[in-house]
C-alpha cells in the first residue's frame, strides 16, 4: 500500500475517525490494527522478521530493566555487568536480521548455484522497514542498558512503536522514549493541529507527486541508456536525481509527519533544509537527520569513548605528537560510521564508494581544519560575504550530486562512464538544442519541473526564515484558502499518476 494510493488515504480517513470518535483507551488499539493492515498488505510472510526483532527487543529489555529494579542485585555496576549478556543477545539477533534480510537473496542465490539448484526456489524474506524497526529497536535495549529509558511491559505497545505505518516503510528512525509514550497517551482532536498536520501532508504529496516523480522520468530515461547521453543531458539528469531524492524522501516524511501531527503525534524531524548546507559536515545534520543522530549515539560515541581507542590515540600521541592522537580519535570512529551508513543503504560495493567518498570528505575536512582556514585567510576570502556563502552552498549541492552518480547506476563502471562522459563529452549546445525535451519530459513539463523547484526553493527560503504554517494561517482569509486551493490543485492537476505509474516506488523504502 503505498502512501500516494487509495488505499493509504481510505485507511488514513478510517483511522482518524476511529481516533477521535472511540474512546480515547482505545486510540492506541485503533493505530495497531490500522498498522497491522498497512503492513499486512505486502503480505503476511513480512511479519516474520519484524515479530522476531520485537520479541528479541522485548525480552532482552524486559530482563535488563528486572536486573535494575532487584532489590538485591549488587553494586550499580555490578548490575550492569549483569546485563551486558541481554544487550548482546539483542543486538545479535537484529544484526542477523538486518544482515538476513540485505545479504539473504545473495548468499541463497550463490548456495543455490553451487549446489546446481532453481535460484527461484531459493528467496530470502526481504522484510519490508527493516532497516528503520531494527535501528529503532536497538536504540529501545541500549537506551534500557544505560538507564535512559525503561523497558515497555506491554508487548502490544511495543509493537504499536516498531509498526506505526507512517513510518514503518521509510522512518524517520525513531526513539523509544520519544514516541511511545505519545502513542500511550489519549490525545482530544485539536482543529489547529489537524489543520496543520492536512498542510504539511499536500505540500509532502507536492513534492513526491508533482517534482519527485516528474524529475524520476528524466533521470531514469537519461541514466537507462548512458552509453548513448551526451555529458550535459548526464549532467542535468545527476542534478534532477538529486532533487528527486530529496522530494521524494522528504516529502513522504512530511506525508508522515503531517498524519501524525492529525493525530496529535510529533515524529522527529528528518530533514532541516539539506541544500542550503556549507559543508559536507553541515549537509549531514541537516539530511536524514535521525540516522546521523542514531549513528552518532550509537557508534560514534561509544567508540570514542572505549578504552582501546583511547589507549591508540595516546599512543599517536607520545609518538607523533598532540594532532596525530587527536587525528586517531576522529578518523577512526568516523570511518567506522561511514563504512556502516554505506552497508546500511546496501550492501552493494556501489554503497561501500559512496560512504568512503562522504567520510573522507569530512575526516579531511575536520583533520586539516587548521590548513584550510590559513588558506581562506592567504586567498583574502571574505567568509561573511553573501557571494562565499552562495558558492559553499552550490558545492555543497554540487557534492551531493557526485555521490548520487555514483549511486544512481547501481553499478560502479557505469558510474565511471557517466564521470568520463561528463568530462570528456560535454557539449553546451546540448542544453539549450532542444534535446532536453526528447528523454522523458516534453518541453511543457521540462518546464514545469523547473518552475515547480523554484517553488521548492522558495518556500524552504521562506521556512528557513520561520515557521510558515503560522505565518500563514494569520494571513487574511482570501489570500490563506487561495494558498491552499492552489497547492491542492496542483497536485491534483501536475501530480504523476495513472497507467503504468508505480506510486509504490519511494526511493527510500528499498533500504
Amino acid at each position: 500500500m503505498s502512501l500516494t494510493s487509495l488505499p493509504f488515504f481510505l485507511l488514513t480517513t478510517a483511522t482518524v475517525l476511529l481516533y477521535y470518535i472511540l474512546p480515547k483507551r482505545c486510540q492506541w488499539i485503533v493505530l495497531l490494527l490500522s498498522s497491522v493492515a498497512f503492513y499486512a498488505t505486502y503480505g503476511f510472510v513480512q511479519f516474520v522478521p519484524m515479530l522476531l526483532a520485537a520479541i528479541a527487543a522485548y525480552f532482552a529489555a524486559k530482563w535488563i530493566q528486572e536486573i535494575y529494579d532487584a532489590e538485591e542485585g549488587g553494586t550499580a555496576a555490578e548490575r550492569k555487568a549483569k546485563c551486558n549478556g541481554n544487550l548482546l543477545f539483542a543486538v545479535a539477533v537484529l544484526v542477523i536480521l538486518l544482515l538476513y534480510a540485505k545479504l539473504g537473496n545473495r548468499v541463497l542465490q550463490g548456495l543455490a548455484g553451487l549446489l546446481s539448484l532453481n535460484g527461484d526456489l531459493m528467496q530470502a524474506v526481504v522484510a519490508l522497514g527493516v532497516s528503520y524497526y531494527t535501528f529503532s529497536l536497538i536504540s529501545y535495549v541500549a537506551d534500557v542498558y544505560w538507564r535512559k529509558d525503561r523497558a515497555e511491559t506491554n508487548f502490544l505497545r511495543l509493537l504499536l512503536f516498531v509498526l506505526y505505518f507512517p513510518k514503518v516503510l521509510q522512518g524517520p528512525i525513531s526513539r523509544h522514549k520519544n514516541l511511545a509514550p505519545q502513542l500511550a497517551q489519549p490525545h482530544k482532536f485539536d482543529y489547529k493541529e489537524f489543520c496543520f498536520g492536512l498542510q504539511l501532508m499536500v505540500w509532502g504529496y507536492f513534492k513526491k507527486m508533482v517534482i519527485a516523480d516528474r524529475l524520476a522520468i528524466f533521470v531514469n530515461t537519461v541514466f537507462g541508456d548512458v552509453e548513448h547521453a551526451s555529458g550535459a543531458h548526464l549532467l542535468v539528469a545527476a542534478c534532477f536525481g538529486a532533487v528527486q531524492l530529496y522530494c521524494d524522501f522528504s516529502g513522504c516524511m512530511d506525508i508522515a509527519g503531517g498524519f501524525s501531527q492529525i493525530l496529535g503525534l510529533k515524529l522527529e524531524p528528518n530533514f532541516d533544509h539539506p541544500f542550503f548546507s556549507r559543508s559536507a559536515a553541515e549537509f549531514w545534520r541537516r539530511w536524514h537527520i535521525t540516522l546521523g543522530t542514531w549513528f552518532k549515539d550509537y557508534v560514534y560515541m561509544p567508540l570514542v569513548i572505549s578504552p582501546r581507542l583511547i589507549r591508540l590515540s595516546k599512543g599517536g600521541r607520545d609518538r607523533f605528537g598532540p594532532r596525530a592522537g587527536k587525528a586517531v580519535m576522529t578518523v577512526l570512529p568516523l570511518l567506522a560510521v561511514w563504512l556502516l551508513t554505506g552497508l546500511w543503504h546496501n550492501a552493494g560495493w556501489g554503497y561501500v564508494v559512496w560512504g568512503l567518498y562522504w567520510g573522507g570528505m569530512i575526516i579531511c575536512s575536520t583533520v586539516f581544519a587548521p590548513e584550510l582556514k590559513k588558506l581562506t585567510a592567504a586567498l583574502r576570502i571574505n567568509t561573511e560575504a553573501g557571494s562565499w556563502r552562495i558558492f559553499q552552498m552550490v558545492r555543497t549541492f554540487l557534492l551531493f550530486v557526485v555521490s548520487r552518480i555514483i549511486t544512481i547506476p547501481g553499478d560502479l563502471y557505469v558510474s565511471w562512464q557517466v564521470f568520463q562522459s561528463i568530462t570528456l563529452n560535454f557539449h553546451v549546445e546540448n542544453l539549450v538544442d532542444g534535446s532536453l525535451y526528447t528523454l522523458g519530459l516534453d518541453r511543457p513539463n521540462f518546464i514545469l519541473a523547473i518552475v515547480c523547484m523554484f517553488v521548492l526553493w522558495s518556500a524552504s527560503m521562506l521556512q528557513e526564515q520561520g515557521y510558515v504554517r503560522e505565518r500563514l494561517a494569520g494571513s487574511n482569509i482570501v489570500f490563506r484558502w487561495s494558498a491552499y486551493y492552489l497547492l491542492f490543485f496542483a497536485v491534483v492537476i501536475f501530480g504523476i499518476y495513472g497507467p503504468g505509474y508505480d506510486a509504490s516506488s519511494f526511493v527510500y523504502m528499498k533500504f
